[in-house]
């Protein structure tokens, strides 16, 4: 573990946020208020939550907000295991959770969320919505934290983490960076995506300064707000990256930023060598990261000094870490403390313990070279990431089928998710309109096509493999009438 680091010899729980009363912990880069550890250890104890034994279930739809980020500590030290989703949630996505697990409270900055059987108070800055008929629910010991597994689809599927979930992945990352109480992260991204929280949780065990902001990358308040505080490091999925290389930002702006991060899927290699380049003439460090939300978020990086040799790897496991490439299966697995405890479908699951037992078979397939550097080369589950959230396909389908009633296939690459609807080419901007909304995504970053039949293979199922050979992006055999992008 580095030298510099605050909690060097002694153990430092990050939720505890034991440093220095005087020591800066937050700046609002909206408002310009600013929090030490002393009085942000205050705000925090001031929250209202159920005491042991009685554990409730907690929802809190996050922004990059000051009362967002207490809340979480404040559930992370009662013991109350917190459901984190995006505050963007669609409503109809956000019922579906809601009525699966049936959240105690709820906290929101939104006042007009109209929840049947809860009643709403205002408290710390922000709506709290109680439930007014509380059931007593069994919940594990070790459960601390729900993840949504596929970023914005709104899977009632979840990722189950413990305490030391959280803990092992921020010290390893605290660790492999390099971090101090000098750091200046600004929050690129959201809280409730698990790459936007382990950058908040990792600084926060070294005693770093947070700069809160909801602007994005392109933004030019973004900018103003690295050059005004001094910002040290973001945090970027491959869209920001190529969009920041395309614009040429990296090159005129943020003089004070010492490292850069990407996960969230695959940069092309090109961008990685742009970004490599840059670093060494602008002098910080770029790290290639890989990791998934049922790791905590982080799973292995690339040491800046060998990304120039290891360019399209996924680099090796993070400290306290291990990862093997299965030899019957080519799958990757990896090993750790940080590994979730297993997922939660329904209400009921949030009694069960660990299942995993610190061992997680990825999806992925990979190689391994002979440095001990990993690469990716294939995928054996039906997701892709678009600007670095995960997507289930086969969710994403059954959200359509549902509905418009029609047999639809989902497939694409990680920049774009395209759809092939059985049914009329009039019904394509429907399909399109919708999942843009539904999902908050670019026009862009969505193809729907209208066919006549589906591809089967022999044994019946959908043949994707034939779709997506068939269909090459912006192909001129495929009327325009029939494709939204």
């Amino acid at each position: 573990m580095p030298v510099g680091l605050p909690f060097v010899g002694k153990v430092m729980d990050f939720w505890k946020i034991e440093h220095a009363r005087v020591s800066l912990a937050v700046i609002d880069a909206a408002s310009g208020r600013r929090k030490t550890y002393g009085e942000f250890r205050h705000d925090v104890g001031q929250i209202f939550m159920p005491k042991q034994p009685h554990r409730s279930l907690i929802l809190l739809l996050a922004q990059n907000r000051y009362e967002c980020l207490v809340i979480y500590l404040a559930a992370l030290q009662s013991g109350n295991p917190l459901l984190l989703a995006d505050a963007s949630l669609n409503r109809d996505l956000l019922l579906q959770l809601v009525n699966t697990y049936r959240p105690d409270y709820i906290y929101a900055s939104s006042s007009d969320l109209a929840l049947p059987g809860y009643q709403m108070r205002h408290e710390n800055g922000l709506n709290v919505w109680e439930r007014q008929n509380k059931e007593p629910v069994a919940i594990h010991d070790s459960l601390a934290l729900l993840l949504n597994t596929s970023g914005s689809t709104g899977s009632p599927k979840l990722v189950r983490l413990s305490l030391e979930n959280l803990q092992s992945n921020a010290s390893s990352i605290a660790s492999y960076l390099n971090l101090t109480a000098a750091e200046r992260p600004i929050t690129s991204l959201p809280m409730s995506y698990s790459y936007g929280l382990s950058v908040i949780n990792s600084h926060l065990l070294a005693g770093a300064t947070l700069i809160l902001t909801e602007h994005g990358v392109l933004r030019r308040e973004f900018w103003d707000t690295i050059d005004q505080f001094a910002c040290t490091s973001f945090a970027g999925v491959p869209y920001s990256y190529q969009m920041l290389l395309q614009t040429g930002l990296l090159t005129r702006r943020g003089a004070s930023l010492r490292t850069l991060t990407q996960a969230g899927g695959a940069l092309g290699e090109g961008h990685i060598r742009q970004m490599h380049k840059l670093a060494v003439e602008r002098g910080f460090k770029f790290f290639v990261m890989y990791g998934q939300t049922e790791a905590t978020a982080r799973i292995s990086y690339v040491p800046f000094e060998s990304l120039a040799e290891k360019v399209g790897s996924i680099g090796v496991a993070i400290a306290n870490g291990s990862l093997q490439v299965e030899r019957e299966t080519g799958e990757l697995v990896y090993h750790g403390p940080n590994v979730m405890l297993g997922y939660a479908e329904r209400l009921q699951d949030l009694a069960k313990g660990d299942e995993l037992t610190g061992v997680l078979k990825t999806g992925d397939l990979a190689r391994q070279d002979e440095d001990g550097f990993f690469y990716i080369t294939g995928r054996i589950k039906r997701f892709l990431k678009l600007f670095g959230k995960r997507f289930n396909l086969d969710e994403v389908e059954q959200i359509v089928q549902r509905r418009f009633a029609f047999p639809t296939a989902c497939f694409g690459r990680d920049d774009l998710l395209m759809v092939a609807v059985e049914t009329t080419g009039e019904n394509v901007p429907m399909v399109a309109a919708m999942l843009r909304e539904t999902f908050s995504l670019p026009k862009d970053a969505i193809q729907v096509e209208a066919v006549q039949k589906l591809p089967r293979t022999a044994r019946g199922k959908m043949d994707y493999q034939s779709l997506a050979a068939a269909r090459p992006l912006s192909s001129p055999a495929i009327a325009a009438s029939q494709v939204v992008r």
